[in-house]
């Protein structure tokens, strides 16, 4: 159990992220147009209208040319709320640090309120509104959520390589590059298959798979080296992770290694009793 100390520290650093938060949502507000959004839901598909008036119940339509209008009007929505739920939660943690530095046994004044997070404030918003904002502050599960709908660049390389379809969906180069995907897949895991990422020296390169830590929001990426044998392409491999490790991407840390060789097959009960470690 932590100390009265551990918990006031934990809470200075909670107001430090939540103020960070409000300044972020305030400087967006400082850029946001005129009026509300309307989302109106038909046939399962978000319809969005500009409100500019209180007399005005039904707003002008927003077609496709003008979605950039609605995203800025529900971020608008968004960032309104998040700053109201961050006073609130702000005033109530100043509230726990009084009584947690006080010298006598404060009651506990907060009994029969609502706890509402700051991060609560995406995940209440209505669907439709969730898919044109891009939030400042989500709980770990809304993370995953996002990170799993996310679009993201994909390798370009040799497609007609890609001829092993996995249980996801997508295609990879090899057998084993499809076993290992189905494992992902299988344990509920979220990743992504040849996931762009850009170094510091600006070069994208295309880890094999780029995995969420839901718990700690972590990437973690795993390359499988699945031709050791061909001098060519484990010279290939070292270059590519020595430029993980100038990018702060190395084993132990978060990058996870697999191989393969004649005579070493890849053992896939082995590779997911220790990508589990990984994803704890």
């Amino acid at each position: 159990m932590k100390t009265r100390q551990e918990i006031v520290k934990d809470l200075n650093e909670r107001k430090e992220k939540l103020s960070k938060a409000k300044n972020e949502a305030e400087r967006r507000l400082r850029n946001a147009p005129e009026g509300k959004l309307r989302v109106s839901v038909k046939s399962k598909k978000s319809r969005y209208y500009q409100i500019l008036s209180a007399d005005d119940t039904r707003g002008k339509y927003i077609n496709k040319d003008n979605l950039k209008t609605a995203k800025k009007l529900a971020d608008k929505y968004y960032c309104k709320k998040l700053i109201m739920t961050i006073k609130q939660e702000l005033a109530d943690i100043e509230r726990c640090i009084r009584i947690l530095t006080s010298n006598h046994n404060g009651k506990n004044d907060l009994a029969g309120t609502e706890c509402i997070n700051a991060e609560d404030v995406y995940s209440r918003l209505h669907d439709g509104r969730k898919e044109l904002v891009s939030p400042i502050m989500v709980d770990a599960e809304e993370n995953a959520l996002c990170w799993a709908k996310k679009d993201y660049i994909k390798s370009d390389y040799e497609p007609e390589e890609k001829i092993y379809l996995t249980k996801k969906g997508d295609m990879v180069r090899s057998k084993s590059e499809a076993m290992l995907a189905d494992m992902y897949f299988e344990m509920g895991a979220l990743y992504r298959y040849e996931c762009g990422l850009v170094l510091k020296n600006g070069k994208c390169v295309y880890p094999d798979f780029t995995l969420l830590n839901k718990r700690t929001r972590q990437l973690i990426y795993h390359e499988h080296l699945g031709r050791l044998d061909d001098e060519k392409y484990r010279l290939k491999a070292l270059r590519k992770l020595e430029a993980y490790r100038e990018n702060g991407i190395y084993t132990a840390k978060n990058l996870f290694l697999t191989y393969e060789v004649d005579g070493c097959p890849l053992n896939i009960e082995r590779v997911k009793k220790n990508v589990t470690e990984f994803l704890e």
